[in-house]
Parts: structure tokens; C-alpha cells; sequence
């Protein structure tokens, strides 16, 4: 069986979502360029200029221009690519419906979470004081749950935190540190945090348990040694709320997603799963990197042999059942890196693909039930990254196309192609709106970080020249 928690916390922690900036109404202040009928909007040039900066970044006006050549080129040879048919590809369409399912993943979580999780002021000013509050601990820790079995009886028993650090003293499995930190400086997971500062000096926690293992705490003192201005101290303010958002969004999330899929029977069939796992081991290497899978391995003709058959039912929910081809499918759309040290770790690594691979399901499904798949930002991101697809594709199909060529012809080709493309092409732009252009100042590396591994919200710039 599948454990039902899957936590959305790496999903969302991450997001910093585009799009709050107020948009004017008239079309002249939005506008930059307007491209055979198409528009590129100031939005998106400072979107994807924050994602990816370029080497005149310190000049406004040539960083601005450059960025803007880029998107120009982008939407030309875009526009190409859909003449070609690029776009009825079965690539091109798979890749589509991944962004759009993971585009209204983002948007349930503007809808859903982020209006309502906003800390109140007394919240925030409890947390400030925190802050200013270094806090030493001395935490005993160990991986083996029977050791921490044993330290939770010895402190039922009376036993006290100096005492059983004597006791265990020396013992391979434990391990004794000291850490120093501030609330939400990053230093100490956020429960050993949360409990250092609810306990008073001198006092000991029970045996806490951590992703990693099980610990003890002891509080050795607390001292404010951080001292703030007025002015300083609005700032620091603004800082907590952040932070303090951030944390509300996430445990938000991980209720959320709970409440969504706890009521679900979700199987996980030993025999296909075994199947599947023998046949990625007949695949790979193992070494000592997390690397997604080499595509030559998805072929439609790989299904059955003596070892493994890939039409088993690896996973089953209410609503589908994925075999392992529909796995090996699921994979490439992740590029998942599997873990390739060891067959047991193959095997942790595909579990734990499952969940999040299962999770994102459900969540796009509730988001079709919402109605969110029509919302602007959906929209907008799937236009943005179909732009940025057939961009790629197009270069690409343009290079193909002769075969003759060399490595040092093909850039000068290619240039003269996508220069043609420009000058056939009605482009307009709006120079007082570009040389205006500013950044936001929000980091626009846009991500969400789950077990998946690391995929951008936003296309970056790319440059075939």
C-alpha cells in the first residue's frame, strides 16, 4: 500500500508565483512588440529576462533590447514550426499537457491556499522577538528506532537528558552536537526550531523524530543578541511575514493534499512493480549518480521477455491503473533522476516517484473540478512554454533539413534563416514601453523543488545564434 501523506511542502515552498503585479488596461502600457498578430506583453519580457540574465545585464537599455531580440527570434521561428506541423507532434503534445497539468497544480494553490494564509500581527510579532533570540541547544541523535525506543522509556523512568548522554557516550549509532541558530535563519529543521523556542532554558524534549532519524533536545540558553533600529525593525518585520507565509502555505499544503487523497485506495502491485524493477536493472549501470534514464529505453516494442513484462499493473487507484509502460512514460515526462547506486535504492527511488507522480494527478484533477484550466495564468503559461517548445523543435528541424553541412556552417545558416524570418515577418514595437522596462527585484527562478526533481515554471531565454 501507498502511504496516503504525500507532502506538498517541496511542491510549494518554492514558488515564488508571477503575475500579482497590477496590469494596466490599456493595451499601449502591456504591449511591447506585437509580432505578425502576436503579442510579447512587458509581463512576460520580465519573467523570463529574471530567469535568465544576460551578459549586459548591468545596462538597462541594451539588457532590455537583447531580451527582447531573443523573444523576437523565439516567436518568428515559433510561428515557423507551427507551419511545419511541429505542432501536431506527439512530442510537442505530450510535453504541452505536462506544463498544462503542472500549471494548474500552480494555480489550486493560488486559489486554494496562498488567499488564506496569511499570518496575523500578533503572530508576527511574537515570531520577531524570536529572532532577535540566539538559541544554543544540545541535541542527542541516532537512525536506529530501537535506540530511540530505549531513550523514550529511560525518560518515562525519570532519566534526564545529562544522564543519558553519559550513557550513550562512545556509541556508534548516536551521535551529540551543539547547534546555534536564530528563528528562521535556515540552520536547524524547522521542528527542532519550533519546539527550542517553546521550551524554557534548562528543560529537555522527548525523543523527536526527524526524516532522518531520532533525537533529544536540551535548551542551554537563550540571549538577544540582535539590536535593531526602528527603521531596522519594520524591515526585519516585513521579513517574518515572508517567512511566516511561506511556512502557513506549506502546512496549508500538506493538509490539503491529505484531506484529498486519504480517502483513496491506492495499491501498489508487488508483481508489476518486481517486473519493472528487473527490467530498469537490466537497463542500467548502477554508479554513483542520480540521473534521469537514457530515452533509448522507452521503445513501444520493449514489453515482454523471460525476465520482466511491462504490461503488469504496477500501480492501481480508483480512477486508472498504470503498468509499466505507462511508468516508463511517466518517467521521461518527469525526467526523473533515478537513483542508480543500488537495486534497493532503485526500488525506494520508484516508490517514491509513485507518490509524487500520484499526486499531482489528483491535484490537476481537483483543479479540472475547479474550473482552473481557463484561469489567465494557466493560460498564459502554456503559451509561453508552446512558444518556447517550438522554438527548440524548429531550430532543430531547420538543422536537420541539411544534411550536408558542418559544424561551422550550421550557425552561419542558421542565422541567415532566422534573419530572413524577421524581415518577412510585421514586427511592431513599442521602444518608449521597452527602454521603461524594470525589473521587480523578485527572483524569477520560478521552481518547485519536489521529489521530481527541479522544473522551471518559466521557459528560459535561449539563444541559437
Amino acid at each position: 500500500m501507498i502511504p496516503h501523506k504525500f507532502y506538498l511542502h517541496f511542491v510549494f515552498y518554492f514558488f515564488i508565483l508571477v503575475g500579482c503585479t497590477k496590469r494596466a488596461d490599456d493595451t499601449s502600457q502591456r504591449e511591447i512588440a506585437m509580432i505578425n498578430g502576436a503579442s510579447i506583453t512587458k509581463d512576460e519580457l520580465i519573467r523570463r529576462l529574471e530567469l535568465t540574465p544576460l551578459p549586459e545585464f548591468h545596462k538597462p537599455g541594451g539588457r532590455n533590447k537583447r531580451a527582447l531580440d531573443l523573444l523576437i527570434d523565439e516567436l518568428v521561428v515559433s510561428q515557423w514550426a507551427k507551419e511545419q506541423g511541429l505542432a501536431d507532434s506527439p512530442g510537442y503534445k505530450e510535453a504541452i499537457n505536462f506544463i498544462k497539468q503542472q500549471a494548474m497544480i500552480r494555480e489550486l494553490f493560488f486559489e486554494e491556499i496562498r488567499s488564506r494564509a496569511e499570518p496575523d500581527p500578533q503572530q508576527t510579532d511574537e515570531t520577531l522577538h524570536k529572532s532577535l533570540q540566539r538559541v544554543t541547544v544540545d541535541v542527542l541523535f541516532t537512525r536506529d528506532e530501537s535506540t530511540a525506543d530505549e531513550w523514550n522509556k529511560e525518560l518515562q523512568q525519570g532519566v534526564s537528558f545529562n544522564e543519558l548522554v553519559k550513557e550513550f557516550e562512545g556509541h556508534l549509532s548516536v551521535r551529540f552536537s551543539e547547534q546555534s541558530f536564530h528563528w528562521g535563519d535556515g540552520t536547524a529543521p524547522i521542528p527542532l526550531e519550533k519546539l527550542a523556542y517553546r521550551l524554557n532554558v534548562g528543560e529537555a524534549s522527548e525523543v523527536i523524530e526527524f526524516p532522518e532519524g531520532f533525537g533529544i533536545m536540551h535548551v542551554q540558553h537563550k540571549v538577544q543578541d540582535i539590536f535593531l533600529t526602528p527603521g531596522q525593525l519594520q524591515q526585519k518585520r516585513h521579513q517574518i511575514m515572508e517567512v511566516l507565509q511561506a511556512r502557513i502555505e506549506t502546512e496549508l499544503a500538506d493538509e490539503y493534499v491529505d484531506k484529498l487523497l486519504t480517502p483513496l485506495q491506492i495499491k501498489q502491485k508487488a508483481t508489476g512493480f518486481h517486473s519493472l524493477v528487473r527490467f530498469l536493472e537490466s537497463e542500467m549501470n548502477f554508479i554513483s549518480e542520480d540521473l534521469p534514464l537514457n530515452t533509448s529505453i522507452f521503445s513501444d516494442e520493449v514489453q515482454i521477455s523471460d525476465d520482466y513484462d511491462l504490461s503488469l499493473a504496477v500501480v492501481e487507484s480508483p480512477d486508472f491503473t498504470w503498468d509499466g509502460k505507462d511508468v516508463l512514460t511517466l518517467l521521461r515526462k518527469y525526467n526523473y533522476p533515478i537513483n542508480t547506486r543500488s537495486p534497493e535504492l532503485l526500488q525506494k527511488s520508484l516508490a517514491r516517484f509513485f507518490r509524487s507522480a500520484l499526486r499531482d494527478y489528483y491535484l490537476a484533477e481537483q483543479a479540472r473540478k475547479l474550473g482552473l484550466e481557463s484561469n489567465k495564468r494557466v493560460v498564459d503559461d502554456i503559451q509561453s512554454w508552446g512558444r518556447y517548445f517550438l522554438y527548440s523543435s524548429g531550430v532543430s528541424f531547420f538543422d536537420s533539413q541539411d544534411s550536408n553541412q558542418d559544424d561551422k556552417t550550421i550557425p552561419l545558416r542558421r542565422d541567415e534563416w532566422i534573419d530572413k524570418l524577421r524581415e518577412e515577418a510585421d514586427i511592431k514595437i513599442n521602444h518608449d514601453l521597452l527602454e521603461n522596462v524594470e525589473l521587480t527585484g523578485i527572483p524569477m527562478l520560478v521552481l518547485w523543488n519536489s521529489d521530481l526533481g527541479r522544473q522551471l515554471a518559466v521557459p528560459p531565454l535561449l539563444e541559437f545564434r
